[in-house]
């Protein structure tokens, strides 16, 4: 399996899209699941500023688009009051954002690989942690990353478009 994280460009955009939509439309579980909603959120107004910003990775399979995840080079206020393990500043974190694996290629390990090049990257940024949060519904996502050895710190109810009101697992990974 030839796996491969590349930086997403502007004229990746209509791939993103179709990747994310394709998903969502493979199964209504999706929806209710992951909360996202065609238009509102993830949209292009998430997408170009990560792009933009060399935050946006392809996951390729032997050449080919499999999946997308944003990974942000620090985190956000919403992660400013989660019991931490370690308590460290935010540039020295690395957060996973959006994984999304193309439905026709899941089940074959495809997230653990992607979750393996994210954790080499934020080693070689020489970040102290990967963090991230999965709404309290996307129970398949949580149990990937507590199997991967993520450890849940917290939980926390914030506010967005896509799903209201709702509650997010916080997850850390120390490096």
């Amino acid at each position: 399996m030839n796996i491969e994280l590349k930086p997403a460009v502007m004229s990746d955009l209509d791939i993103i899209r179709n990747l994310y939509y394709k998903l969502l439309d493979s199964s209504e579980i999706y929806s209710t699941i992951l909360r996202w909603k065609k238009g509102v959120y993830p949209s292009d107004t998430d997408w170009i500023p990560y792009i933009k910003n060399n935050e946006m990775y392809l996951t390729l399979l032997d050449g080919d688009l499999v999946g997308a995840v944003v990974i942000t080079k620090s985190q956000t206020k919403e992660y400013q009051n989660i019991p931490w393990q370690i308590n460290i500043a935010d540039e020295e974190v690395s957060v996973i954002h959006l994984l999304a694996i193309d439905p026709e290629q899941q089940g074959k390990g495809l997230a653990t690989v992607i979750l393996d090049e994210v954790i080499k990257n934020a080693i070689a940024m020489k970040k102290r942690a990967v963090r991230l949060d999965a709404i309290s519904t996307n129970i398949p996502a949580q149990k990937l990353y507590e199997k991967y050895g993520f450890i849940n710190c917290g939980t926390q109810q914030l506010y967005y478009a896509s799903t209201g009101w709702t509650s997010f697992v916080f997850y850390e990974y120390l490096l």
